[in-house]
């Protein structure tokens, strides 16, 4: 009896395992031609049963009707009967992934190489060309070095394996206005279709997986806004609102693609649940291969998130989790996939979900998980992002870990060490794939393909979905080539070349190095193995930057490159270069305003070719003591006795008897009462939990955004907006305003930084002029009292033109020298110079390469590269 009793359970239980998408027989079809339906009367129409409220002449889905659920398949078609797709998303800006080496496309079906994006052309969505039809520059530029530098385009075609490059993302808010303005536009539509059929063909892609997203305000880009919670249907009856016009766009383009490339993949990436799902056009699906479920990011991703698993399978009941309610639920992958399929119970903005085939969707797999014990960094929404082998790397143990409030103990959670992580174990990801195998959905997507752990390892995701879904997929391995020395951009610097001692180390995990070479100027030198170490010798053939490869092979003739560059200098007797002076604080003719006298820090950064003897501070001839910190910065604190104008130099000597010196001034004047700043307090290292807070610091008021953590500094994180100087100011001597790293600038806006003049190229943030591309260099602007105008180019082919307006009479000199510190070529010797004059000099006779500019102006030194193309 007992035992019967078990077999009944259990064949009880297997039905209701097998059953999800088993539903009730239909009712007769509506018909549409009928008069009308009395109260109590069911009808069907597309696999839903539906029961008359009243007396009712209107279509079933109308509030007149009530909703009984799937009927017969309710609607959803046959199961997928291909193999189980295994996507993966490769993203271009991992920095610590080597992809050429360590990436194996054979561990998935399908790649998608993540984002390429359109062109954005300034920082006000409303305007008539935020986007182009256009791909931005740079995403390009970095997709393909992955499909080309990296090898992943021809690794994967040898193996098979299916490239799409994913178009979009959470940040391409130019494909959303794009596919929002011109949603209906026949010819433009036809213009970006071609633009990405030309692309696809060009690279030989297999297809395009489409990621429409940035349905949400972003505070740095004006007239933005969040987009979410849009009404289709309502379980009380309410009409449907219709698909955002984008999703419409987005329909009309992959329609447009599936006639241009018939036999290629067309794909796309969507919200699971409703908030942002509703926004979208289902009969894209017409159209496409797939549709990518994003079932991850249920929790964790926004600041009133309840705390539990934010990629769950099953759904999860009802006060189960910490702020777990009605009104701020936990999705699971089951509740995205009854949404999308149409047979889910309705709810306020939405009448039971979409209508898409079973066969045409995946669910998401996410190899990554939220810390809630800690807040995102640099002031971000919501929890802290942990990478799985971030997770694995600090909890050995972590894969086989579950949550105690999960009965199938399938999602992991991490509770050591005041931790709070909730994330997909090996065995949670594999049961996604065979779920979608017993319910006739197409397998997973993968977000993203470089946080995983080796695949070779017992905590991998991917191995696990390898194993579920019934692939005996093995991979090799690639040996690990470590170099011992040189250290990367190290500098030798010597009278004539000689040999450079080479060492690094080769392992291979799952077997033995066969084979280990040293490369350089595109010959083979020899090494010598003792133990997993290699050594060998041999002498550049010139000075400047020298490039050597290092490659080991393992017995399944896999192989591993591991580049280093370091410098040879030549170091010339009897010829020295004399010291730098750059980066003086306070800048020069700058206003300090002090209520009362206080300290002002003197800082400059001296370097040197060869050594320092000394550095000397001087506050009107009188000398200040000075200390070095780190990479040649000295510095001093100097109590200033009266307000006015004072003269700082500054005299550094090197080892070999040449000297350099500096003079600057600056002002200190008197704050007069009711500035603006005196009614705001100082902003100190603590928490600012509320959003709005003004502070005051380095002389400018700043507002938070949101919480502010004690370590992000205003001027410098994201999260403090810039209002206003202090003193109502806005600009240097140089007549343009100071860069602030947090406040916005648009295209063509003007910055001094650093003694330098910058415009900005397009929109940008937080990018420092000088270092980021998003800055074009216009000017020096060291002095205005000595050099009115000086530029010169920092790229140039074959000639260099050089500007000058200097406007008191002044020693110029403006010489080029090599990586290397030789004197190449003086290019401007001039003596007791005053006013205009243009340059032009040929130097189509050197090699490319980057070289150095000299340039004296007086008693100031200037230090600038130049890049020479050809």
């Amino acid at each position: 009896m007992k035992k019967t009793f078990v077999l009944i359970k259990l064949l009880f239980l297997s039905v209701l395992l097998q059953a999800q998408y088993q539903f009730p027989a239909c009712s007769p079809d509506w018909d549409a031609a009928k008069d009308h339906y009395k109260k109590g009367e069911q009808v069907s129409l597309d696999g839903i049963n539906y029961t008359a409220k009243y007396y009712t002449s209107a279509k079933p889905g109308h509030a007149s009707w009530q909703r009984d659920g799937g009927c017969g398949d309710g609607g959803l078609g046959p199961n997928y009967s291909g193999k189980q797709r295994i996507i993966g998303y490769l993203p271009t800006w991992i920095p610590d992934y080597d992809i050429k080496n360590n990436f194996n496309p054979e561990v998935v079906t399908n790649i998608n190489v993540s984002f390429l994006m359109f062109k954005r052309n300034n920082n006000n969505y409303n305007s008539n060309d935020f986007g182009s039809i256009a791909l931005d520059e740079f995403q390009l530029k970095k997709v393909d070095s992955v499909l080309t530098d990296c090898n992943v385009l021809a690794k994967a075609k040898a193996k098979n394996v299916k490239v799409s490059v994913a178009l979009g993302g959470a940040t391409d808010y130019a494909f959303l206005w794009l596919m929002s303005k011109y949603y209906n536009n026949d010819q433009k539509l036809e213009e970006i279709a071609t633009l990405l059929v030309n692309y696809i063909n060009e690279r030989q892609l297999d297809g395009i997986d489409l990621d429409l997203e940035c349905w949400w305000a972003d505070p740095t880009i004006s007239g933005t806004s969040d987009q979410g919670g849009r009404v289709r249907g309502s379980k009380w009856g309410d009409g449907d609102k219709g698909p955002h016009n984008a999703a419409i766009g987005l329909t009309n383009l992959s329609k447009k693609l599936r006639e241009k490339m018939p036999n290629k993949l067309i794909t796309a990436a969507v919200f699971g649940t409703s908030w942002y799902g509703n926004n979208y056009d289902a009969k894209m699906a017409d159209y496409m291969d797939w549709i990518g479920l994003m079932t991850y990011d249920f929790t964790g991703s926004w600041d009133k998130s309840p705390v539990g698993p934010h990629s769950s399978l099953h759904k999860l009941p009802l006060n189960t989790y910490q702020g777990q309610s009605v009104d701020n639920p936990i999705y699971a992958a089951e509740d995205a996939l009854e949404y999308w399929m149409g047979i889910a119970d309705p709810t306020w903005n939405h009448a039971g979900g979409f209508d898409v085939k079973k066969a045409k969707l995946v669910i998401g797999v996410p190899m990554y998980g939220y810390d809630f014990s800690e807040k995102k960094p640099n002031g971000g929404n919501g929890a802290k992002f942990v990478p799985y082998r971030d997770i694995v790397k600090d909890f050995p143990n972590a894969a086989t870990s579950y949550d105690v409030k999960d009965p199938k103990k399938l999602s992991g959670h991490i509770t050591l060490n005041g931790k709070n992580i909730y994330f997909d174990t090996p065995k949670l990801a594999g049961e996604k794939i065979k779920y979608t195998k017993n319910f006739g959905h197409q397998g997973v997507i993968i977000w993203e393909l470089t946080q995983d752990v080796d695949y070779n390892s017992s905590s991998s995701i991917l191995k696990a979905i390898n194993e579920a879904a019934g692939n005996n997929t093995s991979i090799n391995s690639v040996p690990i080539v470590t170099w011992k020395s040189p250290m990367s951009n190290q500098v030798f610097e010597v009278e004539k070349l000689s040999e450079i001692n080479l060492k690094a180390s080769a392992t291979d995990s799952d077997g033995t190095v066969v084979s280990f070479e040293f490369e350089y100027d595109g010959k083979m030198i020899s090494a010598t193995k003792q133990g997993n170490e290699y050594t060998a010798s041999f002498i550049p053939v010139s000075f400047g930057e020298v490039l050597v490869k290092a490659t080991a092979t393992d017995d399944k003739n896999a192989s591993t490159t591991k580049v280093l560059t370091f410098t040879v200098k030549k170091k010339t007797i009897g010829t020295n270069l004399p010291p730098v002076i750059s980066k003086i604080t306070p800048i020069d003719l700058s206003v300090t305003e002090q209520i009362t006298l206080s300290n002002i820090v003197l800082e400059a950064t001296v370097t040197d070719d060869v050594s320092l003897n000394s550095v000397e501070f001087f506050i009107d001839n009188v000398a200040v003591t000075s200390i070095m910190n780190n990479n040649g910065v000295y510095s001093a604190n100097w109590q200033p006795a009266a307000f006015g104008t004072y003269e700082f130099k500054i005299i550094a000597n090197d080892g070999e008897g040449a000297s350099t010196s500096s003079l600057t001034s600056f002002s200190i004047k008197k704050k007069v009462s009711g500035s603006i700043c005196d009614a705001v307090l100082e902003w100190k290292s603590k928490i600012y939990a509320q959003a709005g807070e003004e502070v005051k610091y380095n002389g400018a008021i700043y507002k938070n955004k949101w919480y502010a953590s004690s370590s992000e500094t205003p001027g410098v994180a994201d999260v403090w907006d810039y209002i206003q100087p202090c003193n109502g100011d806005t600009t240097n001597n140089c007549g343009v305003s100071t860069w602030i790293a947090s406040k916005a600038y648009n295209t063509g806006d003007k910055v001094y930084f650093e003694m330098n003049i910058y415009k900005a190229k397009w929109w940008t943030k937080n990018n420092t002029p000088g270092v980021s591309n998003e800055w074009e260099f216009v000017s020096k602007c060291e002095s205005m009292s000595k050099i009115s105008e000086l530029k010169y180019p920092t790229v140039v082919k074959n000639e260099i033109t050089i500007n000058m307006e200097i406007n008191q009479e002044s020693d110029v000199k403006i010489e080029l020298y090599n990586f290397s510190g030789q004197l190449i070529k003086t290019l401007i010797s001039e003596k007791n110079f005053k006013g205009i004059k243009i340059l032009d000099k040929d130097v189509s006779d050197l090699k490319k390469g980057i070289y150095i500019y000299k340039i004296r102006v007086g008693n100031k030194v200037i230090t600038e590269k130049m890049l020479l193309t050809k």
